[in-house]
């Protein structure tokens, strides 16, 4: 089948690939697996014969009568034609979290990772092939020109572990870009913040990268209230720590009166 560009499809069919793939998932009759884009199945097989549970996530029309074909007899496996952004996981039981893995759509690839950052309670880990891109600004440090808003967000809930890269010729169409793995872990003791108030924080810092806190969080701190945190409002938004982001939400969250000061 012919893979269609507006849904980003690569399709992996590199066996050496997959095996790394399946030697680092590791699946086990315990594991509950969500596989966002099955595709023709290149993880689905070993998962389906490995996993206690598999959910396999498709948008594609045409690939869902192929997966009900192969796997429908299954009676550990669901499959979801849906968008998976659309994808709600299901709350904890028993102390026991799904496992979540895919060969994710580049071109829909960061807001999909927000929206599983918001369903980060109910992940065991994720493991998702992705452009190299997005796995290097995932993982980046503060202090680089990598280190953004995507490094923040993602870092203040999950550890990112950045695995092999995978080169264009495992696909099918091959990308026009090196792509990579990468694990996220849930942070057991993550920081108390509002989603929705870091995210603010972030988004408002680095809108203009060039700039300084001082000029980026106008209308949200005061000068003073930067220095007071231990920042220096001469400071770019990307020398900025996840920790000091986190404590700037904090701040916000509890005066939320603060946006309306003037800047001193």
């Amino acid at each position: 089948m012919k893979a269609k560009k507006r849904l980003g499809q690569n399709f992996l069919h590199d066996p050496n690939i997959i095996g790394k793939i399946l030697h680092v998932a590791n699946p086990g009759k315990s594991d509950t697996f969500y596989e966002i884009g099955s595709g023709h199945g290149a993880i689905t097989d070993e998962l389906v014969k490995r996993a206690g549970t598999v959910h396999l996530v498709e948008l594609d029309d045409e690939l869902i009568p192929e997966l009900e074909e192969k796997y429908g007899q299954h009676a550990h496996v669901t499959i979801h034609h849906l968008d998976a952004l659309t994808l709600q996981l299901p709350a904890s039981m028993d102390g026991r979290k799904v496992r979540v893995i895919g060969n994710l759509p580049y071109n829909v690839s960061t807001p999909l990772l927000i929206h599983l950052l918001q369903q980060a309670d109910r992940i065991e880990d994720m493991l998702f092939m992705l452009q190299k891109e997005v796995v290097t600004r995932m993982a980046a440090q503060p202090g680089g020109k990598d280190y953004g808003r995507l490094s923040v967000m993602l870092q203040h809930r999950f550890d990112v572990h950045p695995l092999f890269v995978v080169k264009p010729g495992s696909f099918v169409p091959a990308p026009r870009v090196d792509s990579q793995m990468v694990r996220l872990v849930p942070k057991a003791h993550p920081p108390l913040v509002d989603f929705s108030t870091l995210e603010r924080v972030v988004k408002q810092a680095f809108s203009q990268r060039r700039k300084t806190l001082k000029n980026n969080l106008k209308g949200l701190f005061s000068t003073r209230q930067l220095e007071d945190m231990g920042l220096d409002p001469r400071q770019r938004p990307e020398t900025v720590s996840v920790d000091q982001y986190c404590q700037l939400a904090r701040a916000l969250e509890a005066n939320p009166s603060t946006g309306s000061m003037t800047v001193i």
